[in-house]
């Protein structure tokens, strides 16, 4: 088949799930580096407590659907590839990746609140906006450890092992 010369669709399949949960790491990394810079910004904390809940909410609302695009896809081609038995040592590796994609989401009970905290803080130089942004990183350098990189990290090792056996 000619059309495999160019493009394979099942070395795709296989390295999707990597693909798209680089794309979170690098989402949740922006995160971590547009959040922690603002919060870090000591002398100038009474202007960023004014504007912080304005900025955490634009930021916030922008970037979910990129999560839900970017995990959804990371569960769906991981699940894909564990549901094909690609290879007996890759397939084990493909569903561990797509349960802690999925256990990204775990998280949301603990984190909406630190959400609507840093959303709902006082638009005010004496606000609290800066300590509420800082419990939402707090939890998502938490999930980040826990979830994040470690799905990451099975869907390298699932597609490193499932490419030896194309």
């Amino acid at each position: 088949m000619a059309s495999g010369q160019f493009f394979d669709p099942l070395t795709f399949v296989r390295v999707a799930p990597l693909i798209t949960s680089t794309a979170s790491l690098v989402i949740a990394g922006d995160s971590h580096l547009f959040l922690s810079s603002l919060v870090s910004l000591k002398q100038q904390r009474p202007i960023v407590n004014a504007i912080a809940p304005r900025y955490f909410e634009t930021f916030f609302w922008k970037g979910l659907p990129h999560i839900f695009v970017t995990y959804g896809l990371s569960i769906a081609f991981g699940v894909t590839n564990w549901y094909s038995r690609p290879s007996p040592t890759s397939w084990a590796w493909y569903a561990a990746g797509s349960a802690l994609a999925l256990a990204h989401f775990a998280f949301v009970p603990k984190i909406m609140w630190k959400v609507k905290d840093a959303i709902d803080a006082k638009e005010e130089s004496g606000g609290d906006a800066v300590e509420m942004i800082q419990g939402w990183l707090n939890v998502h350098y938490v999930r980040m450890a826990v979830a994040d990189i470690p799905a990451w990290t099975c869907f390298l090792v699932a597609t490193l092992k499932s490419l030896k056996s194309v």
